[in-house]
C-alpha cells in the first residue's frame, strides 16, 4: 500500500483511542458502549493493518528484507504467545490459585479474543520499526 496509507492508519488510531476516552467519560448507556467498543476495536484492527502494511517514504530492498525477517520474528513470538494463553485457558491454570477470582477465566478468554489480533500487529510494528533503527544506527557508525 502506498505511504498515505500509513498516515491514514495513524489518524484513524487516534480517532480510536480518542472514541475510548469519549466512552469511558461521558458514556453510561451499556448498549452504547457496546456498539462503542467493538466499532472502536474493529478501527483499531483496521488502522494497525494500515499502518504496519503501507510502504516507507523511501522503500528499498533492505527494507522489504527487514520486512521479511519482521514477519518471521512476529510469526515465531505469537505462536509461542498464542501457545502459552491457550494451555493457560484450556488447562484451567487459574483455578489452581486460590487467590484469583473464579470470573478471571472468562475476563481472560474475552481479553484474548480482542488483544491478540492486535498483539499481532503492535509486534510486527515493533520489530520492524527496530530493526530499521538499528540498521540506521550501524550506518551512522
Amino acid at each position: 500500500m502506498p505511504h498515505t496509507c500509513q498516515i491514514i492508519g495513524w489518524c484513524l488510531l487516534i480517532l480510536s483511542v480518542i472514541a475510548v476516552f469519549v466512552k469511558a467519560l461521558f458514556v453510561h448507556d451499556i448498549d452504547v458502549a457496546w456498539y462503542i467498543a467493538k466499532s472502536t476495536h474493529i478501527t483499531f484492527i483496521i488502522s494497525f493493518f494500515l499502518i504496519c502494511l503501507s510502504k516507507e517514504k523511501v522503500e528499498d530492498e533492505m527494507i522489504s528484507n527487514y520486512r521479511l525477517k519482521a514477519v518471521g520474528i512476529t510469526a515465531y513470538v505469537y505462536f509461542v504467545l498464542f501457545l502459552i494463553l491457550s494451555l493457560f485457558l484450556e488447562l484451567r491454570l487459574a483455578t489452581l490459585f486460590p487467590s484469583i477470582p473464579e470470573d478471571l477465566e472468562l475476563y481472560l478468554s474475552e481479553a484474548f479474543l480482542i488483544f491478540l489480533p492486535l498483539l499481532l500487529f503492535i509486534l510486527y510494528f515493533g520489530i520492524f520499526k527496530w530493526m530499521l533503527w538499528k540498521s540506521k544506527k550501524q550506518q551512522a557508525l
